[in-house]
């Protein structure tokens, strides 16, 4: 089926003439745009209300794997670390760091493995990125009070470099770097939720009363018809 090239500048031109006329529709309904936009915001800022936003403090000690010399013992060591990874949660591993805590901290085993298991106290590695190093672990813990995410990092790393090498009967792990420092920050980044929200909800709403005005059935200008004379009556004020 053929299409005379005047069919088709005519289509482009009623394309562009409908984008034109929803662009301006779209500024005529900006107000509209701006309250959805804040009621967006709004609902944003209820949300961080209800599940808030909590300041937590994280320290971290290394451990890492003497295995010095072929590099068969030094993917030994790697593999003793990868697999014994999953006994940080274990009784045994968890008495020995309460054992190394203050009795004032009233920290049992219970709660150690409780924080394992919710994610706050956890190891990641092995890493190669130091090789005068070695391979390491990363123990970190996060929790409420700065002193005793220090306290509780290097009681745990120190329980569970002990309680590997019992097994093996050897001293393949080592405790690198002792927890000193800790870092604040915010469970919830609220500021980034809010300018997220907001700019979804502006281009959610931009979209559909742009996409509505399209596509709609009125007709806002009169260049939206003339390329269709036959359906003009008239106009007011009449032009040629």
């Amino acid at each position: 089926m053929n299409i005379e090239i005047e069919e088709l500048e005519t289509a482009d031109y009623d394309i562009l003439e409908n984008v034109r006329v929803a662009l301006y529709r779209l500024w005529k309904m900006k107000i509209i745009v701006v309250l959805i936009t804040m009621i967006g915001v709004l609902l944003a800022l209820v949300y961080i209300v209800i599940v808030g936003v909590e300041t937590k403090c994280r320290s971290s000690a290394t451990i890492f794997s003497a295995a010095y010399g072929s590099f068969q013992e030094s993917s030994n060591g790697v593999a003793v670390m990868n697999t014994y990874s999953g006994l940080l949660n274990s009784t045994r591993v968890c008495e020995r760091a309460v054992s190394r805590l203050s009795s004032s901290s009233n920290i049992t085993a219970e709660y150690l493995q409780g924080m394992v298991n919710s994610g706050r106290i956890f190891l990641s590695g092995a890493s190669t990125a130091s090789k005068s190093y070695g391979y390491k672990l990363t123990l970190s813990v996060i929790g409420d009070s700065p002193e005793l995410v220090i306290d509780i990092a290097n009681a745990m790393a120190m329980a569970f470099s002990d309680e590997i090498n019992d097994l093996l009967g050897s001293s393949t792990l080592q405790v690198l770097d002792e927890a000193r420092r800790y870092a604040v920050y915010d469970t919830m980044n609220y500021k980034l939720i809010i300018i997220l929200c907001g700019a979804i909800v502006f281009v959610l709403s931009a979209g559909i009363i742009f996409i509505k005005e399209f596509f709609a059935t009125r007709v806002y200008s009169a260049a939206q018809c003339e390329m269709k004379k036959e359906n003009v009556l008239g106009m007011i004020p009449y032009y040629k």
